[in-house]
């Protein structure tokens, strides 16, 4: 079996999950933590100091990892980018619910202005209700980019009044974001989610896009109007859906000023990010669930990561 179907990424994520809903609406009450069928794993991650600012210095030797309380047989790979090519996902809700809510080429204009600094450097947009459309698939064109997102409220067919998230988010990491061996990574990829949450047309559920964008390294940043307080379930649904994939949510992203302050601070941080590859000390491909913990014990650095992963035959 050769490295890159032996790797297979743990993701991003945040070291403590919030609360989980009913099933029907959000997820099941128990864990989210991806499926690992391979003697290594990956844990990729972003990591803080108290303020927020970015730690770019660690080293394989600042960090203690514990996989099911024992530390790893060995550390087979350990790196740090400072300075990936961005690939980034702009998503936007045109159902019903979000008509007018935001103005997409506002959007791509902050987006172009701050992610595109090179040729190396994409973006595509894509608009869904019940169905999903590329606008603009991937490029680096400033202009097609923004005269991709004009096009997102055209108001060409019919309209069904349906909304999938789902499906769309789904669809985005399968057939538009390419695999990448863990270590070994070309870009840093993310989707910019611009909805209310409010999914009553998908086929895919919820944890089936965080295993494929967890597995596509894709973090979802969901851009939300209304205030933290206004929790209702889609914006809960919003919440969950970003610690899973190592991204967060935005409030109060009804003025093109937030957006562009927030797409700044995605741009900071997708550039600089880390990987370690660890093999446990014991790894039975039984089903059984190893809980893992990173941490830093000698810096005072806040790391992102998930908490797990359920090593499969």
């Amino acid at each position: 079996m050769n490295r890159r179907k032996r790797l297979l990424v743990a993701g991003v994520g945040c070291l403590l999950l919030q609360p989980l809903f009913a099933a029907s609406v959000l997820w099941a009450q128990e864990p989210y933590t991806l499926k690992v069928h391979t003697q290594e794993v990956a844990l990729s991650f972003h990591a803080e100091d108290g303020s927020g600012r970015v730690v770019s210095d660690l080293s394989a030797d600042d960090l203690r990892i514990r996989d099911n309380g024992k530390a790893p047989e060995k550390i087979t790979r350990f790196t740090h980018n400072k300075d990936l090519p961005l690939r980034v996902a702009i998503v936007f809700d045109e159902s019903a619910s979000m008509a007018g809510a935001i103005s997409p080429r506002r959007v791509a204009q902050a987006l172009a202005s701050t992610v595109i600094q090179s040729t190396r450097d994409q973006a595509m947009v894509v608009r869904f209700d019940f169905e999903t459309q590329v606008q603009q698939d991937w490029t680096s064109d400033e202009a097609l980019l923004i005269r991709g997102a004009a096009k997102v409220t055209d108001k060409n067919g019919t309209r069904m009044g349906g909304t999938a998230i789902w499906d769309t988010l789904y669809r985005v990491c399968r057939d538009h974001v390419p695999a990448q061996t863990p270590g070994e990574e070309v870009s840093a990829n993310a989707i910019l989610l611009f909805t209310d949450g409010v999914d009553n047309w998908s086929h895919a559920l919820p944890q089936d896009v965080v295993d494929m964008c967890a597995q596509r390294q894709t973090p979802i940043y969901p851009f939300v109007i209304d205030d933290k307080a206004h929790m209702d379930k889609g914006q809960q649904m919003l919440r969950q859906m970003a610690e899973r994939t190592g991204g967060s949510v935005f409030y109060e992203q009804a003025s093109g000023a937030s957006v562009a302050a927030s797409i700044l601070q995605i741009n900071r941080e997708l550039r600089d990010r880390y990987t370690v590859v660890y093999r446990p000390k014991t790894m039975k491909l039984d089903g059984s669930f190893h809980a893992v913990k990173l941490d830093t014990p000698n810096k005072p650095v806040r790391v992102m990561v998930r908490d797990g992963y359920f090593a499969e035959p």
